[in-house]
């Protein structure tokens, strides 16, 4: 009976110390799980006498009981203060209750009973960082080592565990009327969309429209989900394309299923067994090139040239250490990591940014290569002022270009061959210029015409080509598919085409950023830096290049970094959570 009384008197305590904490008049709120290091706790504002007030953590008490709170929050000034920044100590209890106490130590604010959940996978993280800077006192909160943010890794992970030794009051509304982007969940979309739809994506109509497929992209056109080994068919998924198809389901979401807005995608097919191999000249009896499987077949319908033991054991060397299925497996499943290990070990223990490829062969391999190796020379004007790495990070980085060239026939006459190509880029050639062939993947076997990706060719030609005029370059094109797939091209080639050459493109003159040695390790850290109110995003600040997911990746980072500089620590976990952890194990 006397338990049953003790019981009975101890829910009476709770209950009217909850009807307590509702009748206060300050009100503290955590509307997040308490599963890692920090949070944003919620303020309500107050009437002016009772500022500054002082917030703190502990047992759950009411307004006449003595109080000796686990740990001190943060001191609350002016009613304008409606977040503070709340970093939770490794001793913190389990339970407890946020309170708030005025001037005089008098009880003026309760939140509800909290529960911290230290068996979570963002508390147990294990975090092997140089705790030693102290963080100013503002609520901003940089994205380095000293957050438990790694730059040079799996960013997101820290942004989970996020670790400060100072922490400070946050004024939301002054916070977000800084930046001129809505600080909302969706804030990383809104700059994924000034990076693509400004001319990057570009969807060239020869006739018609979408639903002609009378079209060819002239930018971004494949989206990887997996990598397949021939031989053993093992296949890898590429997680951090992902990213893409989640910017494509957000897009629909807020199109409401607009038919004419609906992103949707298609198989794409890479490879086709009779793609054609025109190299020096050599053609079959009736006039087309042989095929990529019949070479294989047959020797004698490609130019024997010399094998080079050396030229074979290079490559074998450089496919073991760059593109082994170990690291092609790492790479797919978190590039982030992948990226970090390949920095600090790279290849044969050796750092995978420290030696270009002709340093990496001679100086530590051995081999005695007839070539020369080019270094880095950035210069430092006209950047602003800024940090000179950055400074060096805006001159210097180097880009790739590129151009493409597609051409409309007026039937698909590839698939009508004895051998069909069934869509696919393997029809290459040593014809200067050309590059890649690619045959479209949609409506395939469709009667009417169709259009080819002629040429698709980068880097010292993607710069050359650029200086031809429009007719020049794709008559050398249509000429060079004449040459490749016979007088069919030529009789059936309706006149329509488009011209993509990068290099001629406002404002951008390049295609994707192409690093030299030692860049990503001297630039990528800086990127995470906010200089002069300025935030740097895009494919070139991203681990990986010349993909949109590397594009939609530095827009997550640059929306989470700018959350974090003002000190909107709920938010950041938000986006960080919702386009990066759904994908990836963090």
């Amino acid at each position: 009976m006397m338990g049953i009384s003790f019981w009975i008197a101890s829910a009476f305590l709770v209950v009217t110390r909850l009807a307590a904490a509702t009748e206060l008049p300050v009100k503290l709120e955590v509307k997040v799980a308490l599963t890692s290091r920090s949070a944003n706790i919620h303020v309500s504002q107050a009437h002016e006498s009772l500022y500054p007030f002082t917030v703190t953590y502990g047992a759950c008490h009411s307004h006449d009981e003595e109080y000796e709170p686990h740990h001190t929050i943060s001191k609350v000034h002016h009613n304008s203060i409606d977040r503070l920044v709340w970093l939770l100590p490794d001793d913190i209890t389990t339970t407890g209750c946020l309170s708030a106490w005025s001037s005089q130590n008098a009880l003026i604010g309760h939140s509800e009973p909290l529960e911290v959940n230290k068996h979570s996978k963002q508390w147990v993280k294990k975090r092997h960082l140089d705790m030693g800077t102290r963080l100013s006192k503002r609520a901003s909160i940089p994205m380095n080592n000293a957050s438990g943010i790694d730059a040079e890794g799996p960013w997101f992970d820290g942004v989970e565990v996020l670790k400060q030794q100072e922490v400070s009051a946050v004024d939301v509304s002054q916070a977000k009327a800084k930046s001129k982007a809505p600080i909302i969940e969706e804030i990383a979309w809104e700059s994924v969309y000034m990076l693509i739809t400004n001319r990057r994506v570009h969807t060239a109509y020869l006739e018609g429209g979408p639903s002609d497929y009378q079209y060819q992209e002239m930018g971004p056109m494949r989206f990887p989900e997996s990598i397949q080994y021939e031989g053993s068919n093992e296949t890898i998924p590429i997680n951090d394309m992902k990213l893409t198809f989640d910017l494509a389901a957000v897009m629909n979401q807020l199109n409401a299923g607009d038919s004419n807005y609906t992103v949707n995608f298609i198989p794409w097919i890479q490879k086709s067994p009779n793609g054609l191999y025109y190299f020096n000249g050599i053609k079959k009896p009736n006039g087309l090139a042989p095929t990529v499987t019949e070479i294989k077949d047959n020797t004698n319908l490609t130019a024997l040239t010399p094998e080079d033991p050396i030229a074979t054991n290079i490559t074998g060397q450089i496919t073991k250490d760059t593109c082994s299925a170990e690291l092609m497996a790492a790479v797919g499943k978190n590039v982030f990591t992948a990226y970090k290990s390949f920095i600090e070990t790279g290849p044969g223990g050796l750092g995978g940014d420290d030696w270009s490829e002709f340093a990496y062969l001679h100086n530590h391999l051995g081999y005695i290569l007839n070539a020369t190796d080019q270094t880095v020379n950035s210069g430092y004007g006209g950047a602003g002022d800024f940090n000179p790495t950055l400074k060096d990070a805006i001159t210097a980085m180097p880009y790739d270009t590129v151009c493409k060239v597609a051409l409309q026939f007026s039937t698909r006459f590839w698939e009508h061959y004895a051998l069909p190509i069934i869509g696919g880029c393997s029809t290459v050639t040593d014809i200067p210029g050309i590059g890649s062939i690619c045959y479209p993947s949609y409506n395939l076997n469709a009667t009417g015409p169709g259009v080819m990706l002629a040429s698709y060719t980068s880097g010292d030609f993607g710069i050359r080509f650029a200086s031809l005029s429009d007719l020049e370059h794709v008559q050398y094109v249509l000429n060079a598919m004449v040459e490749i797939h016979g007088e069919v091209a030529r009789e059936q080639y309706t006149g329509k085409y488009n011209r993509r050459c990068w290099a001629l493109d406002p404002l951008e003159s390049a295609s994707w950023a192409n690093p030299s040695i030692g860049m990503h390790k001297l630039y990528i850290p800086r990127y995470f830096e906010t200089e002069n109110n300025m935030i740097f995003i895009g494919e070139h600040t991203s681990y990986t290049h010349a993909w949109i997911s590397s594009a939609l990746e530095s827009a997550v980072r640059g929306s989470v970094q700018l959350l974090l500089e003002l000190g909107l620590v709920d938010e950041a976990k938000a986006i960080t959570e919702k386009f990066m952890a759904r994908w990836i194990s963090i």
